[in-house]
């Protein structure tokens, strides 16, 4: 099937449009494998089909747009051309999930007909969770203070908005939101049902833009991570993945340094009565690590743990969780090198890193072979179809324990006292510069 965009051409977020979607898999599978062949470690990995999008338009569950003046004076709402700050109004953008479009739309009118809007009023950031007709919109201010704002006005002509928070950013800059999320009225989150657990995903919280993608990367994971005594997962955000695996593992650790994330996970923990040893926690329920279905913990122990700081913080504390099976799910920035020598040194057997960029995610698969893991397969997803933004599963295997090594800087041998190759703790969509376009694979640099 073939798809147009009329703003396709000024916007040029969704670079593959007019390319049927077999073309566009095969694009995507050939552009991983150019990234892993640099890497004679990766050359002879099987790489497995890309895996399509139930979906290939209307499947974008998020919409970050700029505001702007135009000639006349009036309001301007869309995204940025590519590669520039010029606002491009798209009212027809195909990928966005269609209540979410109407809603835009109603947005623009609202925009060019109500008198007493600020013009500082620099970004709106639109998304929702499985329930399309439930969404959440985020006000992006230009002000140190909130201005007055005719909220009222917007609800009345955006009925399908339950949920508004503000966020004041007098910066120039191309980080749109840094700092604190004020809630304003109604809803405070979005809400993800995913493999029997409902999410928590707070303004703040970094979540996937495609959740049709779910079921099928959840499959592989279990396919490949059959259980065992404990799970960890590393950049857990809202603790999606961990969750989906948690019935075959006696213990599920999350680390996840972002606090808006930490809060919601330790809130659908709590909401499935899922055990962490935190006061108050009642008996595990049915939908979490150890309940019926699973293996069960000890009597009285946690079933689950949150570690609420950064990874490369955590490292002492992954290690004495004694993993079994590790989850990674990066920023596109990938993984420190310390980190990945705390992985090597752990007690891990299987390594599944799901990815946003194929030169990090080669770069730290290459590293983790040099230290006795050897990578499976990797399978490109696509998680933004229309776009040329690659996603991947990396499924990792160790086959030879390291030579012990003196403890460095992480403890127990973590971190060899390297200089990092990437940045620091994820920064991700949440973070990134909200006026791309919606297609665009930019601004989670993760894991939504």
């Amino acid at each position: 099937m073939l798809l147009s965009c009329e703003h396709g051409t000024e916007c040029g977020a969704c670079a593959l449009l007019e390319r049927e979607y077999d073309a566009q898999l095969r694009l995507k599978w050939s552009r991983l494998g150019g990234t892993m062949n640099r890497y004679d470690s990766l050359k002879r990995v099987q790489l497995r089909h890309t895996l399509p999008s139930p979906l290939a338009a209307g499947y974008r569950n998020r919409a970050k747009m700029a505001v702007g003046m135009s000639a006349k004076g009036g309001f301007r709402l869309g995204y940025f051309r590519h590669g520039t700050r010029e606002i491009v109004d798209a009212p027809g953008c195909r990928v966005l999930v269609p209540e979410l479009l109407e809603t835009t739309r109603a947005l623009r009118t609202f925009l060019g007909e109500t008198r007493g809007i600020p013009k500082s009023l620099r970004h709106i950031d639109l998304r929702c969770g499985s329930d399309p007709r439930k969404q959440h919109l985020i006000l992006v201010f230009r002000d140190d203070k909130p201005p007055k704002f005719p909220l009222m006005r917007l609800l009345k002509a955006c009925p399908m908005i339950d949920g508004v928070s503000r966020h004041c950013n007098p910066s120039a800059g191309p980080q749109v939101i840094r700092g604190t999320i004020e809630p304003v009225w109604g809803e405070r989150e979005i809400w993800v049902d995913s493999d029997q657990h409902r999410l928590r995903v707070s303004p703040g919280s970094f979540f996937q833009v495609n959740l049709g993608m779910l079921p099928a990367i959840h499959g592989l994971l279990g396919q490949f991570m059959t259980g065992g005594p404990t799970l960890v997962d590393l950049y857990a955000g809202v603790g999606t993945h961990g969750l989906a695996l948690g019935r075959k593992y006696r213990k599920v650790v999350f680390v996840e340094g972002t606090r808006s994330a930490v809060a919601d996970l330790k809130a659908t923990l709590a909401a499935h009565r899922i055990r962490t040893g935190d006061p108050g926690d009642g008996p595990a329920g049915p939908g979490g690590p150890g309940g019926p279905g699973g293996p069960g913990g000890a009597p009285g122990a946690p079933n689950a743990q949150v570690i609420g700081t950064a990874v490369e913080r955590a490292l002492p504390r992954i290690l004495d969780a004694r993993p079994s099976d590790v989850i990674l799910n990066p920023s596109r920035q990938g993984v420190l090198p310390r980190v990945l020598d705390a992985l090597i040194d752990s007690s891990a057997e299987r390594l599944a890193y799901l990815s946003c960029e194929p030169r990090t995610l080669t770069r730290d698969l290459d590293h983790l072979t040099k230290g006795g893991f050897q990578v499976q397969e990797i399978v490109p997803i696509d998680m933004m179809p229309q776009t040329l933004q690659i996603e991947a599963l990396a499924l990792v295997r160790r086959v030879k324990r390291p030579e012990r090594r003196a403890a460095g800087p992480g403890g127990r041998g973590a971190g060899r006292g390297r200089e990092s190759r990437s940045g620091g703790p994820r920064s991700r969509e949440r973070s990134g510069s909200g006026g791309r376009g919606p297609g665009s694979g930019g601004g989670r640099g993760r894991r939504s």
